[in-house]
């Protein structure tokens, strides 16, 4: 409704003044939405307080849905021509049900599921319509579902519209069809989502080029509107853990050509100083595989220990599906650890304060979350190996297996579950002291068991728990709320988190409880500013 009160934390704010004809449409806005939902014979009342005194009017309302129209019958037809012509399979189920309420949301999808289904099996000319009967007196809804499939079809030449200073090259090798082959709608869905991938354009619209009749040859187009390749970006933030941060990076997006990107990124914290430059290739070697080059400088400073660490770090990434993903790379770096605390120094013994890394990484991902930044469904599987020794040059020798499934589901009110488990497993080759202080495993902080301070295996003392122990693994549990947005760039998201830390020492058979967490954890993030 559009007809609201003032919020009582706006005081300060004059009250709306009351239209009637605002409020006749929003009477009108509410009966309709009932009757959208099913609820055809919903009565409104209301009623008008007045205050003459005070200049107010007080609106009270009250809504009898009544009884819901219910789905009794749901036909689909599907109009062949010919003895030859065969339908493709029909969606197995729609949104729509026999016995449920009539909902015209679900009823409108329908159409559009069974037309895609069409579309993805090559009859890009399919015709579909929908026709509901709504019968109050016996309350019931009839659906009808008809479609003409019409010709065979399958995708010709692409021609691509509006590319400046970008080859239209780079565009046509992110798509995922060719010509010749049997026309799809998801071919043509996930080829929008590879070009805008490319970060090189601000809109992509990929589909069939306006011609006459129904070809069974049908000629694609892609038009595209660039955006500015170089850019600047400026980022100031706060957080409870790496408290001020800021950070500083230039990229251009179609570097030398070929979709090529370099970056140079400077950031700084609390917890960590980097300067990284990194270089990026699509298209290497294969249409799904990309090469990154990576030159970096960090500074880390933990309670136990400072490090310095320079890396060369060059990587392969190829996708296999939408959800599948593999990569191998290598690990070159020089590490210096100062003001190692004394008490791990006591603990672990010898520690080696510096030397070359050296050794292949890789690792696998299986993701069918819908979104990267803030999934509401799906579940993630990610796999990684790492690997170091002397026999690739380096002064450090060990072997790193860590794992972690995370499954989102979305329980209602505007409410995540979010479950997470990690494993880790880490063992030296040979000397202690070949299995680098920072490789090992700590409990603490808001990336691992919350209600931990970082990098802490005890919850109950400050200066505690501060030795890392290995292997380990680690179960998170967190039923993640809204993010409330309070103005731009501010964000501000509470999670209740109830975890277990565990130990688990595998070849002296040891399992202790490390505690439990406080029941409430929380973490505090503000984007004070940021420009592009």
């Amino acid at each position: 409704m559009v007809t609201k009160d003032r919020p009582w934390y706006r005081f300060w704010e004059e009250r709306p003044v009351f239209d009637a004809v605002t409020f006749r449409t929003d009477l009108e806005r509410l009966r309709r939405f009932y009757e959208v939902n099913g609820y055809y014979e919903a009565a409104l009342v209301y009623d008008l307080e007045v205050d003459e005194e005070a200049g107010r009017i007080a609106v009270q309302m009250e809504v009898s849905e009544g009884e819901p129209v219910l789905i009794s019958e749901i036909n689909v037809e599907v109009a062949v021509k010919g003895p030859d012509q065969k339908p493709p399979p029909l969606p197995e189920e729609l949104p729509v049900k026999r016995g449920e309420i009539f909902r015209e949301q679900d009823y409108q999808q329908g159409e559009q599921i069974l037309r895609g289904a069409f579309l993805d099996n090559g009859y890009a000319h399919v015709e579909t319509q929908r026709k509901a009967e709504i019968n109050l007196d016996e309350h019931n809804a009839r659906i009808r579902y008809g479609a003409e499939p019409g010709p065979i079809a399958y995708f010709g030449e692409t021609v691509v519209k509006g590319s400046g200073k970008v080859e239209p090259e780079l565009v046509t090798r992110e798509l995922t069809y060719d010509a010749g082959e049997l026309y799809s709608l998801s071919k043509i869905v996930e080829s929008r989502e590879k070009i805008l991938a490319l970060e090189l354009f601000s809109t992509v619209r990929v589909g069939p080029a306006e011609t006459a009749g129904k070809p069974t040859t049908v000629p694609m187009e892609v038009e595209v509107a660039e955006r500015e390749h170089r850019e600047i970006r400026i980022a100031l933030g706060y957080g409870t853990e790496d408290e001020f941060r800021t950070q500083l990076e230039w990229r251009h997006l179609n570097w030398l050509g070929g979709g090529r990107r370099l970056s140079v990124l400077a950031k700084y914290s609390s917890l960590a100083a980097s300067g990284a430059v990194t270089l990026v290739q699509p298209h290497f070697l294969s249409r799904d595989t990309q090469g990154t080059l990576g030159f970096r400088h960090d500074q880390e400073t933990e309670d136990t220990y400072l490090r310095n660490a320079s890396r060369f770090l060059p990587r392969l990434d190829h996708r296999f599906s939408k959800t599948l993903t593999a990569f191998v790379g290598y690990r070159l770096e020089y590490n210096q650890l100062n003001n190692i605390d004394s008490d791990v120094a006591l603990a672990l013994g010898e520690i080696r304060r510096k030397g070359v890394l050296s050794g292949p990484a890789a690792g696998l991902v299986w993701n069918t979350s819908d979104d990267p930044f803030y999934p509401k469904k799906g579940h993630v599987l990610a796999l990684h190996l790492d690997q170091a020794g002397t026999i690739w040059g380096g002064k450090y020798s060990f072997f790193k297996l860590t794992a972690e499934a995370r499954k989102y589901i979305d329980i209602g009110w505007d409410t995540i579950f979010a479950s997470r488990l990690k494993l880790g497993f880490a063992d030296p080759l040979g000397s202690e002291k070949n299995l680098p202080l920072f490789e090992r495993f700590y409990a603490g902080g808001e990336k691992s068991v919350r209600g931990y301070g970082r990098r802490r295996s005890d919850w109950r003392a400050k200066s505690g728990g501060r030795v890392a122990g290995v292997p380990a693994a680690a179960m998170e549990r967190i039923e993640r709320g809204s993010v409330y947005r309070f103005r731009p760039g501010f964000d501000a998201n509470l999670r209740s988190t109830g975890g277990r830390f565990t130990f688990l020492r595998w070849f002296r058979s040891e399992l202790f409880d490390a505690g439990r967490a406080d029941p409430l954890g929380y973490r505090f993030s503000v984007q004070a500013a940021a420009w592009r």
